[in-house]
């Protein structure tokens, strides 16, 4: 039987997050692609020259680094209880969803459980589609629609479905 009476999760940085929490509901939409950029370095993140849009929300951004050229599009949330990692030149398109941790469902008090995530150069992650905890995403894989990633995927693989499986392979066109 499931008892939470128990349950305790340690909440490290606490301070850090309450303020981080109030920054990105207020200022954080506010700044230019450079002040987002900036700020997020300020919280310890890690950010090339990349786009992170305005209702992006972000759990912990001294967990995430990402690469130069990337885009995080609007309404992304990155919940990086654990690290995020996302190469160069990679979208995460609108409403995806990262998510590093989970519960336990063997414990009885569902004890927390986290893992990083690490996207690969090139990847592209569709709308909608969430990336479980402990995935890799090889370089130049695709995550189509809605997709739900629980498992790594290898290099140039375009996947789908829930739970997401590999459907081909990824050919990019190189036009002369």
């Amino acid at each position: 039987m499931v008892d939470l009476s128990g349950y305790r999760e340690t909440k490290p940085h606490r301070l850090r997050r309450i303020l981080w929490c109030f920054v990105n509901a207020t200022l954080f939409p506010l700044l230019p692609g450079c002040g987002r950029r900036a700020l997020l370095r300020c919280f310890g993140a890690k950010v090339g020259k990349s786009l992170v849009y305005r209702s992006v929300r972000i759990y912990a951004p001294w967990n995430l680094r990402i690469g130069d050229c990337s885009c995080i599009g609007p309404h992304a949330e990155l919940y990086s209880k654990a690290p995020i990692g996302i190469g160069d030149h990679a979208v995460i398109s609108q409403d995806a969803y990262l998510c590093t941790a989970s519960h336990d469902v063997e414990s009885p008090v569902m004890a927390l459980t986290t893992a990083p995530i690490t996207i690969g150069n090139g990847c592209w992650v569709a709308a909608r589609a969430a990336l479980l905890p402990g995935v890799t995403l090889g370089d130049g894989a695709v995550v189509g629609l809605g997709a739900v990633v629980a498992k790594s995927l290898p290099p140039n693989v375009i996947a789908v479905g829930n739970p997401a499986r590999a459907v081909r392979q990824r050919t990019i066109r190189f036009s002369h």
